[in-house]
C-alpha cells in the first residue's frame, strides 16, 4: 500500500497536541491479585514444559516445568453483567493472557477467563482515614475456554492442540473438554456484550470468534481477518502468522512438532503476512453494540509496515446463538501512535459512545534499572475519534490525557509520602472506562518473566513486580462524557450528520445500558519461546466470504492549517508543556 506524504507541520502539531493535554486526575489506589493464587479448575496440571530451564530473561526459567497452572496476569478487561443484563459495580470478566508468550512454549496452557472482584477503598482522607497500599482482588469464578461443539478447526483440517498433545494424565480432563490452549490462539481481546455473549480478538492468527463469558464454552467458528487496499476496502486475501496452523502439514500437525513455522513459509502462501504478537489487542464494545478492534502493532514480521498507523476494524458480533458467527463489517481506519510508543496496550469504551474510545498505548519499558540502558517509558492514554479520518484514513481527532508513568497521587493513596506514581510493567495491556470520570488499568505480567526492573525479591513490595496489578484513576472533571468539553470539541470536525455509525442487519447485539464500570484489557510483548521446531506446507487461504468499504470523510482544509499553527505556538512554548 501507498499513502500521500504528510506535511512535518502537521505531524508536528498532531503530535504535540497529543501529549500537551494531561488533565487534572489523582490516584484512587492501588490492588493486586497474587501469583501464589491458582483457581482450583487450574491446581495440578501440569504447564511450563516447552519452557527450558534455565535463568534467561524472557527464554528460560528456574523453577519449570509448574505443577500447576500459574496466573500470567490478564490481556483485557470487561465489564460484568447479572443475569438480567445489568452491570455489577466492581467485577470484571479478566481475560487471561496465551500462557507464556508464543504458540512455541504454551500448548500447555489452558486458556481462561476470570470473574474478579476488583473494588478499592477510598475516602479522599476524610476523618484522616488512610487503607493499606495494596487491596487483594478477589476470584469469584474461573472459566476454562473449551470447543464441546468442535467448532475450531483450520482450513488444512487441524484441530485444537489437545487432540494432538499434552503433557501427562492431569490433562486428561481437558482433554475430554476440548480446552482450547496458547499453542491454538493467543487471546488478547474480549468484548462482553452479556454474561453468556462476548466476542474474543486473537492476536496469533489473527481471528476473532464467540465465546460464553461465564462458561468459557466457544460458540461459533474462527472468522480471520480480511487484508485491505489502497482504500481500505477488502481485498479478498486474509491477514496471517507463522504462529497459525494453517501452514503446518497435517503431518507434523497430528505428530505434534509444529509450534510455528518459518517467516518465508507465510510469504510463500495466498495470506498477507503479520506478526505472531501484532493481532488484536484493543476490543471495545460500542454503545450501538458493534466493535472497535485495534490489531497491536505494525512493526516485526510482517507486511503491514509502511502503512501509517495500526490498523482498526468495525466488527459485528453474532447473535449469540450457537453456531452464530461474528462479521467484519468495513475497515474504521488507522490509529497514529504518539512519539516513543509502538503497541495498543488496550481500548475502552467511552459510555454511551459509539464514535469515540480510549487507548493505552506502550513500548518495551523496562529492561532492567539501570540507567541509561532501561529504556524509557511511554504509557499515554488517549481518546480517540472513530469517524473522523484524513486523506491517509488516519483518525484525525486525538488527544492523549495521561502518562501513566507519571500520575498525581495529592491524598497519598498508597501511603508512602510521596505523591507521584509510576503504573510500570511490560506489559499494561487492561483498560476500562468506568465512568465519565474513572477508570481501572491491570497489568499482564507475563510470567514468569515478571522482575522485568531485576529488583531484589526481599523487596518490601515485591507484588510490584509479580502480581498482577490494577490502578484506579479519576479525572477532577467528567473527561469521558460525551457532554463535556474535551470529546464535544475533539468531534468538532464532522457534522451530526456524519456521525452515526453505518450498521449491518446484524448489528443489533442484545446490550445493556452503558455501563458505569471499568473494562480494561492488557497487551503482551512477544515472548522467545522454544526454537522454532518442523514446518510443514502452507495451506492455500480461504475464499473471501465477506467485503466492506472504508468510510471516507470529508476532510476539512481548516483542519490542516490549525495543526501547523498549533505546532508553530507550541514549539516556541514547548518549555510549558511539561508543567
Amino acid at each position: 500500500m501507498k499513502f500521500a506524504p504528510v506535511s512535518l507541520s502537521v505531524l508536528f502539531a498532531s503530535s504535540a497536541l497529543g501529549q500537551e493535554d494531561k488533565k487534572e486526575h489523582y490516584l484512587v489506589g492501588l490492588l493486586n491479585y497474587p501469583n501464589s493464587y491458582i483457581p482450583e479448575v487450574l491446581q495440578g496440571v501440569s504447564s511450563g514444559n516447552a519452557i527450558p530451564v534455565g535463568d534467561q530473561m524472557w527464554s528460560s526459567a528456574p523453577n519449570v516445568p509448574f505443577t500447576d497452572v500459574p496466573g500470567v496476569g490478564f490481556s483485557d478487561m470487561e465489564l460484568y453483567y447479572d443475569a438480567d443484563g445489568n452491570v455489577v459495580k466492581g467485577e470484571y470478566f479478566c481475560l487471561s493472557d496465551n500462557g507464556f508468550g508464543s504458540s512455541d512454549n504454551s500448548a500447555d496452557y489452558p486458556l481462561n477467563i476470570q470473574h474478579l472482584k476488583i473494588q478499592k477503598p477510598f475516602t479522599y482522607r476524610h476523618a484522616e482515614t488512610t487503607f493499606e497500599k495494596y487491596t487483594e482482588v478477589t476470584n469469584i469464578g474461573t472459566a476454562l475456554i473449551h470447543d464441546p461443539d468442535q467448532y475450531i478447526k483450520w482450513e488444512n483440517g487441524a484441530d485444537i492442540q489437545v487432540t494432538y498433545g499434552v503433557p501427562d494424565e492431569t490433562w486428561d480432563e481437558y482433554v475430554n473438554l476440548r480446552v482450547l490452549t496458547g499453542r491454538d490462539f493467543d487471546p488478547e481481546g474480549l468484548a462482553v456484550i452479556s454474561q453468556e455473549c462476548a466476542v474474543l480478538g486473537d492476536e496469533m492468527m489473527p481471528a476473532i470468534f464467540m465465546v460464553n463469558p461465564t462458561t468459557g464454552v466457544v460458540l461459533s467458528p474462527f472468522v480471520r481477518t480480511p487484508d485491505i487496499d489502497e482504500k481500505g476496502a477488502f481485498n479478498g486475501k486474509f491477514l496471517s502468522t507463522r504462529s497459525d496452523k494453517v501452514h503446518c502439514s497435517m503431518e507434523a500437525v497430528e505428530a505434534d512438532t509444529c509450534s510455528s513455522v518459518e517467516s518465508s513459509v507465510v510469504d510463500d502462501s495466498e495470506y498477507t503476512k503479520h506478526d505472531k504478537s501484532g493481532g488484536y489487542e484493543g476490543f471495545s464494545l460500542l454503545a450501538d453494540g458493534t466493535i472497535a478492534a485495534f490489531l497491536e502493532k505494525k512493526s516485526g514480521d510482517t507486511d503491514l509496515s509502511g502503512e501509517p498507523g495500526v490498523r482498526v476494524y468495525h466488527v459485528v458480533p453474532g447473535d449469540c446463538s450457537s453456531g452464530s458467527e461474528p462479521e467484519f463489517a468495513k475497515f474504521f481506519g488507522f490509529y497514529k501512535f504518539e512519539v516513543g510508543a509502538g503497541n495498543i496496550a488496550d481500548v475502552s469504551t467511552i459510555p454511551g459512545s459509539s464514535r469515540f474510545v480510549a487507548v493505552i498505548e506502550r513500548n518495551g519499558f523496562p529492561s532492567g534499572h539501570m540507567w541509561p540502558g532501561a529504556g524509557n517509558p511511554a504509557n499515554h492514554l488517549c481518546v480517540v475519534d472513530l469517524l473522523d479520518v484524513d486523506e491517509d484514513m488516519v483518525f484525525k481527532n486525538k488527544k492523549c490525557i495521561l502518562n501513566y508513568h507519571n500520575i498525581d497521587d495529592p491524598w497519598d493513596a498508597d501511603g508512602n509520602g510521596i505523591f507521584k506514581y509510576g503504573h510500570t510493567q511490560v506489559t499494561n495491556e487492561a483498560l476500562v472506562v468506568v465512568d465519565d470520570y474513572c477508570f481501572i488499568a491491570g497489568t499482564d505480567t507475563n510470567y514468569p518473566w515478571t522482575n522485568q526492573f531485576a529488583i531484589s525479591e526481599s523487596a518490601e513490595f515485591f507484588q510490584e513486580v509479580s502480581d498482577a496489578r490494577f490502578m484506579v484513576v479519576c479525572f477532577v472533571e467528567p473527561v469521558f462524557s460525551t457532554d463535556y468539553t474535551l470529546l464535544k470539541e475533539l468531534g468538532t470536525e464532522i457534522s451530526a450528520e456524519e456521525a452515526p455509525v453505518e450498521e449491518t442487519e446484524d448489528a443489533k447485539a442484545p446490550v445493556s445500558e452503558p455501563a458505569s464500570e471499568p473494562v480494561s484489557e492488557p497487551e503482551v510483548e512477544e515472548v522467545a519461546g522454544v526454537p522454532d521446531t518442523e514446518t510443514g506446507e502452507a495451506a492455500p487461504a480461504p475464499s473471501v466470504s465477506r467485503a466492506g468499504n472504508v468510510r471516507n470523510l470529508r476532510e476539512e482544509s481548516t483542519y490542516s492549517m490549525s495543526l501547523a499553527a498549533g505546532g508553530l505556538l507550541l514549539a516556541a512554548g514547548g518549555f510549558f508543556l511539561a508543567n
